[in-house]
């Protein structure tokens, strides 16, 4: 005896409970039309469409691209270092001299610059560089004008890791000269935003250290006043005590309004750092932050933002995964683009002169 004809009944069966099932629906259905008088959902249920931007540079922005890949390693000197600029125009990087960047120096426009870390080379350096530029302002609307500088250093990938890294940290020292001769160069208005990321983070703050008046190597930038700064600090490559006053680093603090630092135990490249230097053994900035921040002036202490964020990041050394956090891209917004910032320097200053009137 087949068991044929049972299987059909009981397929029979399911597609009966089926259509009545699909009936039952369209009944409650045609009841929710008849009540509403129109089968379209009222505006109020209806979910917006989710637009993404595709890349564009908004017509009120200017996009640059500064490089010193051919520049050796040299400091002090009567000259300043000569540099080789661009500006992003119509989809291409046209060549402009430095005399037409700093024309552009003004301050109603914030300048946000940005400077990449380790293994990046020429090309990746601009087109990652752009996706910095869109990211923070050019996918939103609300954002002010800007002047959005990418910083292109030397540095290709090196064969040998130790060797590799050992020798980008020898140029991060120069390359903070050569950023410091370029910062020094702005009018004093102008408010810039630093973002550096790895060894870029060294740069940057190797740059204010010496337009604090500190020095290098013996070597010094004659600078008078020097524009106004705001820092952001992302998976920072540099030993951890060197902000304390006589390191190496010691300058750097004061001289900008307010720091946005990045902390990653969870960083399986900077918890080999201390294999860096033979002799320091010292732990990364950004793997366990500073050093002896208590030991700043309390004035400068404040000025400082240190967040863990193992949390977002996690186990990788990775500047996606730090742009492509909503919130950490968000909070780094706030300061290079020099938004209010509550007790940032600047605030205190404007405060302290509204209540002296």
């Amino acid at each position: 005896m087949t068991r044929q004809p049972a299987f059909r009944l009981a397929g029979a069966a399911s597609c009966l409970v089926w259509l009545a099932g699909v009936f039952a629906a369209a009944a409650i259905y045609a009841e929710d039309v008849a009540k509403s008088g129109s089968a379209e959902a009222s505006p109020s249920q209806k979910q917006p469409q989710q637009v993404c931007r595709t890349f564009r540079v908004r017509d009120e922005d200017q996009v640059w691209l500064v490089s010193t890949r051919h520049l050796g390693c040299y400091m002090g000197g009567k000259n300043w270092p000569t540099y080789q600029i661009w500006l992003y125009e119509k989809g291409t990087w046209q060549p402009r001299t430095e005399a037409e960047f700093f024309a552009a120096d003004s301050a109603e426009i914030v300048t946000p610059l940005y400077v990449h870390g380790n293994r990046v080379n020429a090309n990746e350096a601009s087109s990652y560089g752009l996706s910095f530029y869109f990211e923070f302002v050019g996918k939103l609307d609300h954002e002010p004008p800007v002047r959005f500088v990418i910083w292109s250093w030397p540095s290709d990938e090196i064969k040998g890791n130790l060797k590799d890294v050992r020798a980008k940290a020898d140029r991060s020292d120069y390359e903070a000269y050569y950023l410091a001769c370029f910062l020094a160069r702005m009018k004093p208005e102008v408010h810039v935003g630093l973002l550096g990321y790895s060894f870029g983070a060294r740069i940057v703050s190797g740059a204010l250290h010496l337009l604090n008046g500190g020095a290098i190597f013996g070597h010094s930038v004659s600078a008078g006043e020097h524009p106004q700064f705001r820092v952001a600090l992302w998976a920072a490559a540099e030993h951890n005590y060197w902000y304390q006053p006589g390191q190496f680093h010691g300058r750097a603090p004061a001289a900008a309004d307010a720091w946005f630092i990045t902390i990653n135990c969870c960083d399986p490249v900077l918890s080999r750092y201390r294999f860096l230097d033979r002799c320091s053994n010292a732990d990364a900035v950004g793997f366990s932050g500073i050093y002896g921040r208590n030991l700043l002036p309390p004035d400068v202490n404040a000025r400082i933002e240190e967040v863990n964020v193992s949390n977002i990041v996690g186990g990788t050394h990775d500047w996606r995964a730090y742009l492509y956090s909503q919130w950490i891209q968000d909070r780094t917004r706030e300061y290079i683009l020099w938004h209010p910032l509550f007790g940032s320097a600047s605030e205190k200053k404007a405060m302290a002169a509204v209540a002296a009137e």
